[in-house]
């Protein structure tokens, strides 16, 4: 990224503020909801609170699948970056200009085991602070801990999908992710070792009140390509877990 890191710093920038405005959409539709006579009256129960944790926690999580699909955009940047050709900051809409349903659809997969699991853990969790009964935060956690186990595993298997993604536009979203799976088997340890040895980074990062996650993100991200890139064409690439 010699000489283009300002570039990928306004790119992470514009991804940060796309990711606030759709949560802040979601806590605006949140707030909509409570507000409705349904959900509002003297009368609710256990049973409203329930109906409305399973509404809101859908509705914040087709957000987080359109929020998904800024990766898209995001991966195809750096692609361009780590191949010697012109990254654009209107890259970052790449996910929604062309085939955006199938960009869509690999989102809502990846997520798909999180969405989930959130819903019990959601309700468990409210419950937890309406009766302050030990019984449900205990339930709460034994959702939370698959949840996550089942989000790293599904981004270690099928992260790299956006980039195949944008190497085959024509295939199904199906294809891509069986495509993804195959490519993936057998160097998800790979893929690991490299996400953690971001951990100190990003805690330094979190440390600046998260703005050293601007000059952060964009290593991690350049990364991720240069893995992708060396998982499809080995001889060409050399891998970025063995560079100095």
């Amino acid at each position: 990224m010699a000489g283009r890191y300002g570039g990928a710093v306004m790119m992470t920038l514009s991804y940060l503020i796309w990711l606030y405005l759709i949560s802040y959409s979601g806590s605006i539709f949140s707030s909509m909801i409570a507000r409705l006579p349904f959900f509002s009256g003297a009368s609710t129960d256990v049973l409203t609170d329930i109906i409305y944790i399973v509404i809101t926690t859908l509705i914040i999580s087709f957000l987080n699948i359109l929020a998904g699909m800024f990766q898209c955009g995001i991966n195809l940047y750096y692609l361009n970056l780590s191949t010697g050709r012109e990254a654009q900051p209107a890259d970052i809409f790449a996910g929604f200009r062309n085939e955006a349903s199938k960009v869509f659809k690999v989102s809502a997969f990846i997520l798909f085991p999180t969405i989930i699991l959130s819903i019990p853990f959601n309700i468990f969790s409210d419950m937890y602070v309406m009766t302050s009964d030990s019984k449900y935060i205990v339930l709460a956690c034994a959702f939370l801990v698959p949840s996550i186990v089942m989000s790293a595993y599904m981004n270690l298997t099928f992260g790299m999908a956006f980039f195949l993604l944008l190497d085959f536009p024509n295939y199904p979203a199906s294809r891509i992710l069986s495509l993804t799976r195959k490519k993936v088997h057998g160097h998800r340890a790979r893929l690991l070792a490299l996400d953690l040895r971001f951990i100190p980074m990003i805690l330094l990062g979190v440390l600046s009140m998260g703005i050293g996650m601007l000059w952060i993100y964009p290593v991690i991200s350049e990364s991720h390509a240069l893995f992708f890139l060396n998982l499809m064409n080995p001889a060409r690439h050399a891998p970025i877990d063995e560079r100095a």
